[in-house]
């Protein structure tokens, strides 16, 4: 009765656990053009800047980033800089909210959605909704720091517009 009891708590935590296993959503190279495109459902043209390798939509309410690097190395020296903050601010409890980190050979992302208190981590702009997604030799940020419906309407219509995980 013991031993059965044993394998049945076994093959529920196994069953529990076998859904998790598959919910990291791959990340696939975008294209700047790609990612001009998808920001134009939301921002207007004269609305970013593009910087060679960098597109840029800075402001007081959104942090949109998108960095091709001529060095996939660079890009991922860049993304393993941005997990250890990311860890950082995890380890020192200086995020309040939900959040998730995927983090994988070739792509990972964070996404996040809640109250930043860390000022190493994307300038510790209080509230954070969106993510920070790394694949091969980009890195890209689609972030909104205002708690609003309208922004973070904004954010999921980009993310959606280039099938990306979203908070």
């Amino acid at each position: 009765m013991k031993n059965t009891k044993k394998i049945i708590a076994a093959t529920l935590v196994g069953a529990m656990l076998l859904p998790l296993a598959g919910c990291a959503k791959k990340i696939e190279h975008i294209r700047a053009g790609e990612f001009k495109d998808a920001i134009e459902e939301v921002f207007d043209d004269d609305d970013y800047t593009s910087y060679g390798d960098m597109i840029v939509v800075m402001d007081d309410d959104y942090a949109i980033v998108f960095s091709q690097y001529d060095d996939e190395d660079d890009a991922l020296d860049a993304w393993e800089d941005t997990v250890d903050d990311y860890e950082d601010m995890m380890d020192d409890k200086d995020f309040d909210g939900r959040t998730r980190l995927v983090n994988r050979d070739t792509y990972g992302y964070i996404l996040l959605n809640g109250e930043c208190d860390d000022r190493d981590f994307y300038q510790g702009r209080s509230y954070m909704y969106g993510g920070i997604y790394y694949v091969e030799d980009e890195l890209f940020a689609i972030v909104t720091v205002d708690d609003d419906n309208g922004a973070r309407d904004d954010i999921n219509t980009i993310l959606r517009a280039l099938g990306l995980p979203r908070p």
